[in-house]
């Protein structure tokens, strides 16, 4: 990277850290998606203990509310 526009430009030192820094971006950037991916998905099971769960609350807080 010694004859390249950038190195010379920022210098040899500057130029590793742009290139540390866009990898660092990167590789966050991956863990995030990683982290969204998965924080919305719940297996059958999960999915209907937290129905039941919010229906109980449901009629806890309105003991008039009709069941659907």
């Amino acid at each position: 990277m010694g004859d390249s526009g950038i190195g010379m430009l920022l210098g040899q030192l500057s130029a590793n850290l742009l290139w540390l820094w866009f990898i660092g971006a990167f590789v966050l950037g991956g863990v995030l998606a990683y982290g969204v991916l998965k924080a919305g998905r719940l297996r059958g099971s999960e999915r209907a203990q937290l129905d039941r769960n919010t229906e109980a609350r449901q009629r806890q807080e309105d003991p008039y509310k009709r069941p659907t």
